[in-house]
This record gives structure tokens, C-alpha cells and sequence, in this order.
């Protein structure tokens, strides 16, 4: 499934160009942005090219650079289908721009794509200790479903707590 372009009043959602790699090693080297995800930021330029060169050469289902300005500045994206026409959605936004509303409008034009596409809820998870994340879920709807206790994370080695939600279509 091809990721289509999708505009909001700021954003342009697309899909990852090899030339984005400046951009995106901004907010995946970043230990403020990565403080609280699933696996280590990236320590080089190039590791952030060698990653945007696998996701270009074969594109995930369903994953958006968030554009503003001619630059990427984040990410959206279907981490994987779930059964009974779900999914489980990912996202992470350069932390110079936390505050403003651009998270929230990339989940309305995306949560909007994947319902006419036919899926009937979205599933989350974030560490629990990640309060930004978990207040960006709840705004758009998010119910929480439990919190996880003691899971262990190998990309990081660790073992958290990891709070789950859950939002279905209307």
C-alpha cells in the first residue's frame, strides 16, 4: 500500500524522500525526543541515512514525514495491521516544535485516511512514564486499556512499563 500525500492547515504529510536524512537525524539523534521510545537514537548522520535508504527503497505501509516549512520534522506511521481491520500507529516530532498542535493535526488527517481505508479502531503504547505522549493520545480520543508492567524492551535493553490505548472508529 502506497503512502499518499495528505495536507492539513500546516502540515504536508508525505511519504520519505533519501534526501530527508538531515532532518530526520535532527529528531532521531535527539536524546530529548527518543528519551522515552522503544529503541536508541541514532549516533550518526549515516545511521539515519542507511535507515531512510531501507524505508525509501522499500517503503513501509503507511509511513508520513510531517513537512513544514520545505523540511521534515517528524513521523507518522502504521507500525503494523492489526486483526479485525486495526492498526497500531507510531509518531515522534523534533522536540523544538512540541507544544504547537502539529502532532495533533498530523493524528486528525491520518486517523481520517485510515478510517475511510476501512479500519475500525487504532491500538497505542508509549511508555508510561512518557506524560506528553499519553495527553497527545487522550486528546484525540484514546482510551486507556491497561498499563503493562515490567516489559522488557531488547532494542534498549530495559524493562518499563508501557501504557496501552486503545480508539475505535465512529
Amino acid at each position: 500500500m502506497e503512502t499518499p500525500c495528505l495536507t492539513t492547515e500546516r502540515l504536508l504529510l508525505r511519504p520519505f524522500k533519501k534526501e530527508d536524512a538531515e532532518d530526520l537525524y535532527r529528531w532521531t539523534s535527539s536524546i530529548r525526543c527518543t528519551e522515552y521510545l522503544f529503541w536508541h537514537p541514532n549516533r550518526s548522520l549515516e545511521d539515519a541515512q542507511r535507515i531512510l535508504a531501507r524505508w525509501v527503497d522499500k517503503p513501509r505501509q503507511y509511513a508520513w514525514a510531517l513537512e513544514l516549512n520545505g523540511h521534515a520534522v517528524g513521523e507518522i506511521n502504521v507500525i503494523k495491521t492489526l486483526p479485525d481491520k486495526g492498526y497500531e500507529i507510531g509518531y515522534i516530532l523534533r522536540d523544538d516544535l512540541w507544544g504547537h498542535g502539529y502532532m495533533s493535526e498530523a493524528f486528525k488527517a491520518v486517523l481520517t485516511f485510515m478510517w475511510n481505508q476501512g479500519y475500525r479502531y487504532v491500538y497505542a503504547e508509549t511508555h508510561s512514564e512518557n506524560l506528553r505522549s499519553r495527553h497527545l493520545l487522550e486528546k484525540m480520543g484514546f482510551q486507556l486499556t491497561g498499563i503493562e508492567k515490567g516489559r522488557y524492551i531488547g532494542k534498549i535493553d530495559q524493562t518499563i512499563d508501557v501504557a496501552q490505548y486503545r480508539l475505535q472508529s465512529r
